[in-house]
């Protein structure tokens, strides 16, 4: 009857720890269905639980070399590899990881398992994303001036009805632009950096004229390519055309941004925010 009792008991035991087993395996599931993904439009998304975990193992592990944050220190800067930009789950980095690369001084780490490889694939794929994605912030708290003081300051102080107007050139201004774009564009009106790094087409600036008077009193007049405190260079229509400034040369430049160049170092903070504001007016 003991006998009995203790098969039972042991049976028993084993069928709820099988069922904690299943249902800690579920539970698992499920918070990796749930787990936050990092990503960017055109890269495979990346589980931050998972680069959470594979920080842990790199940093006792691979930060002395390549540092904490994988972008280089006596060795190379991961986050920059070929191998792992190219890598998938781990399945490139296993091998260098698991064998290392004794004639660069990196010593083999064979005893890591597959799982432990792809949490550290994710970690660096976590870094790679976060270069790739280092413009995708949100700008917030823009709007915040006095539409009526920028419309004053736009009329007045500012100057800018010398070259702008509401009613021409930046009618419907606020419904082109975003607020963000609408700003840059404000305080200097040249192509947007990020997207000619992104690849997109971009609308050049209006190009800078430049008119040279030689001593001689010969004048030379064209599109500016480089002007220093020692020599101009122009494009004529018979080609390009170095000048030095000698004794007695005179320079004009007409840059058509200048005025908003000059008022750069003018503007106050309040100033640009009130005239962000009446920009947005002009839907």
């Amino acid at each position: 009857m003991f006998k009995i009792l203790t098969i039972a008991v042991l049976t028993c035991t084993s069928i709820y720890a099988q069922g904690d087993q299943i249902a800690r395996q579920e539970q698992e599931k499920k918070k990796q269905a749930a787990a936050p993904v990092l990503s960017m439009n055109g890269a495979p998304p990346v589980d931050a639980a998972a680069a959470e975990r594979g920080k842990k193992l790199f940093e006792p592990a691979c930060g002395f070399c390549h540092g904490l944050d994988a972008r280089g220190k006596s060795g190379p800067d991961l986050l920059r590899s070929t191998l792992v930009l190219h890598d998938e789950n781990g399945g490139q980095i296993a091998t260098v990881i698991r064998t290392g690369r004794p004639d660069r001084g990196m010593p083999p780490f064979a005893t890591m398992t597959d799982q432990q490889i792809s949490d550290i694939s994710a970690f660096l794929h976590a870094g790679t994303l976060a270069i790739s994605n280092r413009f995708g912030y949100e700008i917030k708290g823009l709007m915040t001036g006095d539409a009526k003081q920028g419309e004053a300051f736009f009329n007045v102080d500012g100057q800018c009805t010398k070259c702008h107007s509401a009613t021409g050139d930046l009618a419907h201004v606020a419904g082109k632009y975003e607020p963000v774009e609408l700003q840059r564009r404000l305080l200097l009106p040249a192509p947007n950096m990020i997207d000619m790094f992104m690849g997109k087409k971009v609308k050049p600036p209006p190009p800078s004229k430049v008119r040279v008077t030689l001593p001689s009193g010969e004048v030379h007049a064209g599109v500016l390519v480089h002007a220093d405190e020692f020599t101009v260079v122009m494009q004529e229509s018979g080609g390009v055309k170095s000048f030095d400034l000698t004794p007695g040369t005179k320079v004009d430049i007409d840059n058509p941004l200048a005025a908003h160049e000059a008022m750069l170092a003018k503007y106050t903070d309040a100033q640009m925010h009130n005239m962000l504001a009446y920009l947005e007016t002009l839907k």
